[in-house]
């Protein structure tokens, strides 16, 4: 008889070879030879028909010559099958083993009720069928066998050791045999945290009647319960809220991070320090005029708070080398006061949350006046009845008081300009500019010589003797003005 295999859910048909037309009965029975175990009896020609026996289960069919066709079959139908003949004198024997193949199905994967990190996890694959073969999917890619992720050696059995959060993911195992196929997917999700809460913002220090707003948040599987400690209070929640912030705020804030599945908790603890907000600094010197090597000292008023610095600059840029500091910087000295000290200074504070700069403060230092100039240098040749003007400058800070003198004699002028209408011949002589340093006490000179010159140098409608004095003052005057004029050049040629 044959064949000796089928497949779960085709057909089989058992046939019998050199079957012998003088048998007349003929029976099949399942496993044993036993009335019970009968599934038919048929008869044959010259007799007609059949009679089904206890086994039979109405996939059975029996056809020509003895022939047994069993229908769908089911894998519990594998076993041995007996048929008998008998006839007239004769009788028969036969057996045939058959196998039916279970097709893969019933495939399950048994995990842990719950899987946590660092915990070793089974995943074991199992199916009913014929010479089943396993293989697993991690997603939608093939599993890889890694440094913690092994396999039996039939691919049924999948361990993680130790298991990683990565390891979330949906697994599916495949059950495969010649002529069938099946799978089933489970997905695994790892329990794991709380870690180490983050707080935003990280930041210490905040300005005074601002507002606060403090986030934690924790890698965490399933998502963690938050609880936040200050002082002796608790507020539960993921953020806490603080506003119009002031120094009863200062301390520090403690966020705990809880997972009911894991029953583990970790916490973070952010300092908070509430600064005032700075006004401007007042900066005020000792002096804003000085004399040259003359210390000087400035005072930044502030805050006195710790976290309060001070620093100081000098026409923007920074203060000379040589100054000094005091006071937690908030003074300043600048010893023997030089012309490259001189410029305006002003002081910064600042604490984490603000800054102010104060006044400017200017502080020159007091020199001159260097030499005095006229806008005329050389000896001045004017008309009679002309204007002088003369500019006198000298450079001096502060700056210079002048006084003018005429041969000698002070003029009532105390400007930088003298304007003189030169009307009379005794406007001739010599013009001095004096500049003075009311602050320093210093002066400088500078002197020019004007003489005068007209058409005529008699005057009309005199008397003989007025003219006879004029005649003799005036040869007198020549020769006083000679040795004027000698003195002045002799003493320029010096």
């Amino acid at each position: 008889m044959n064949p000796p295999e089928a497949l779960e859910g085709q057909e089989i048909n058992l046939t019998l070879k050199h079957a012998s037309v003088t048998f007349f009965v003929c029976n099949w029975y399942r496993e044993t030879e036993n009335k019970e175990n009968l599934i038919v009896t048929v008869y044959l020609p010259p007799l007609d028909g059949n009679t089904l026996g206890p086994a039979y289960t109405k996939r059975e069919t029996p056809g020509f010559g003895c022939s047994l066709l069993i229908a769908n079959l089911h894998p519990n139908d594998s076993g041995n099958y007996i048929v008998t003949k008998s006839g007239p004198s004769v009788s028969g024997r036969g057996l045939i083993n058959i196998q039916v193949l279970e097709a893969i199905k019933n495939i399950t994967i048994s995990h842990p009720a719950k899987i946590f990190e660092t915990n070793t996890t089974h995943l074991n694959c199992t199916a009913s069928g014929s010479d089943v073969s396993y293989y697993w999917l991690k997603g939608n890619q093939s599993l890889e066998v890694a440094d913690h992720i092994f396999l039996s050696s039939n691919g049924q059995n999948l361990t993680l050791k130790p298991t990683k959060r990565q390891d979330s993911n949906r697994y599916t195992c495949f059950g495969n045999n010649s002529f069938s196929s099946n799978f089933t997917s489970y997905t695994l999700n790892v329990l794991y945290g709380p870690d180490a809460p983050v707080i935003s913002p990280s930041v210490q220090f905040y300005a005074e009647s601002s507002n606060l707003t403090l986030s934690c948040q924790a890698d965490s599987n399933p998502a963690a319960n938050y609880t936040w400690y200050f002082k002796s209070s608790t507020y539960p929640g993921k953020t806490f809220q603080i506003f119009n912030l002031s120094s009863v705020h200062n301390g520090s804030y403690k966020c705990e991070a809880y997972n009911n599945e894991t029953k583990l908790s970790s916490s973070k603890i952010q300092p908070v320090c509430v600064l005032e907000t700075l006004s401007d600094p007042v900066l005020w010197s000792s002096a804003s005029l000085v004399s040259k090597e003359e210390n000087v000292t400035l005072h930044c008023r502030t805050s006195n708070s710790s976290k309060v610095t001070v620093t100081w600059s000098k026409d923007g840029a920074p203060v000379p080398v040589k100054a000094e500091f005091s006071d937690q910087n908030r003074t300043l000295i600048l010893p023997k006061f030089a012309q490259d000290y001189a410029g305006t200074y002003t002081c910064t504070a600042r604490n984490p949350v603000s800054n102010a700069t104060s006044n400017p403060t200017k502080i020159a230092m007091a020199y001159g006046p260097m030499a005095a100039k006229l806008n005329q240098s050389e000896a001045i040749v004017q008309p009679l009845g002309s204007a002088l003007v003369l500019l006198c400058t000298a450079d001096s800070m502060p700056p210079a008081e002048f006084r003018w003198f005429f041969n000698n004699t002070a003029k009532n002028e105390m400007e930088d300009t003298l304007r003189v209408d030169l009307l009379a011949w005794d406007d001739e002589g010599n013009y001095t500019c004096q500049a003075r340093n009311s602050f320093t006490g210093h002066t400088a000179s500078a002197s020019v010589y004007v003489k005068l010159t007209g058409e005529s140098s008699e005057p009309p409608g005199l008397s003989v003797g007025a003219i006879v004095g004029i005649v003799i003052g005036s040869v007198a005057g020549a020769v006083l003005c000679v040795g004027v004029v000698y003195f002045l050049f002799t003493k320029a040629s010096c």
